[in-house]
Parts: C-alpha cells; sequence; structure tokens
C-alpha cells in the first residue's frame, strides 16, 4: 500500500500539544468576539438603534423571520443578522493568519461554545429556525473560505523556488 506525504499544515498540527490547542481555541474566541462586538457596535450605528445593551451578539429573540420574505424587518433584526453573517466572514481572515490550519476545527468548536454562551446569556436555549439557517451558513462558508485560503497559502509556499 503506497504511502501519500502529508500537507504540511497536517504535520505541523499533527505535532501540536494540548496546551497549545487550548490556548489556540482561547485565541479563536478572542478573536471571534472582538470582532463581534466591533461588528455589533458598528451595525448599532448604521442602524441607528436606540439602545446597545453588549447582548447584541447573543440576541436570538428578535430575529428575523425568513416566512416575511423580506418584509417589516426591523432595524434590529437587520442589524443582528449583519453582525452574524459580517463576524463570521471577518474572523474567518483572521483565523487563517492565526492558527494557520485547520480552520475547520476552530470554527466548529468556536461555534459550538458561541451556542452554549448564548444559551447561558439569553437564559434560554435558541428555538428560532432562522437563527439556526443563519448561523449554520456562516459556519459552513467561514470553514469553506478558511480552508481554501489555507490550501492556497500552503500551496503557495510549497510552489517558491529556493536559490541555491
Amino acid at each position: 500500500m503506497p504511502s501519500f506525504p502529508l500537507p504540511v499544515v497536517w504535520t505541523v498540527m499533527a505535532t501540536i500539544s494540548s496546551l497549545d490547542i487550548f490556548l489556540n481555541i482561547v485565541k479563536c474566541l478572542f478573536i471571534f468576539y472582538a470582532v463581534y462586538f466591533v461588528v455589533a457596535s458598528v451595525c448599532f450605528g448604521a442602524f441607528r438603534l436606540s439602545k446597545f445593551d453588549g447582548r447584541m451578539p447573543f440576541d436570538f429573540n428578535t430575529w428575523i423571520d425568513f416566512t416575511k420574505c423580506c418584509t417589516n424587518y426591523t432595524k434590529g433584526q437587520l442589524a443582528n443578522l449583519t453582525s452574524m453573517g459580517s463576524t463570521y466572514f471577518i474572523s474567518t481572515w483572521f483565523f487563517t493568519i492565526f492558527i494557520r490550519g485547520r480552520v475547520w476545527d476552530y470554527a466548529l468548536t468556536v461555534t459550538l461554545l458561541h451556542i452554549v454562551i448564548t444559551c447561558l446569556v439569553m437564559l434560554s436555549f435558541p428555538l428560532t429556525w432562522s437563527w439556526w439557517v443563519c448561523l449554520a451558513i456562516s459556519v459552513l462558508l467561514m470553514i469553506a473560505i478558511g480552508e481554501m485560503v489555507c490550501c492556497c497559502c500552503e500551496l503557495r509556499a510549497k510552489s517558491k523556488v529556493i536559490p541555491e
């Protein structure tokens, strides 16, 4: 049976310690929530909302209802949707810069922790199906874009010619 060499990212990530993995998760959580609060603040100002209580990243109660089909959405609902999508997109780039591999793993871990933290902050479980759909689409796009960027960076690094 032929053995195929592992890509550079996989061999580097295979030798990482548990402490490094934990620190990467903490780093990713910090990046994710820093980006989320900055984006939520920008959306708060852009949509001219009346109050910002800091729970916007966790608020699934005032979420867009897709059955209304683009009519009668409040500014708060649009701000929530925009901040979630933008946060996942922007965090993808920071994850690829600071983690440099296995973006899918850290994206899923951060999303699961975000769901747990959201339940703790809101003191209830999110039952709004549109929130779950937006969350799933956001994390899938994060995984796809992050992994493509990591693969492109890896291929670029391999294709560089080293002068002798």
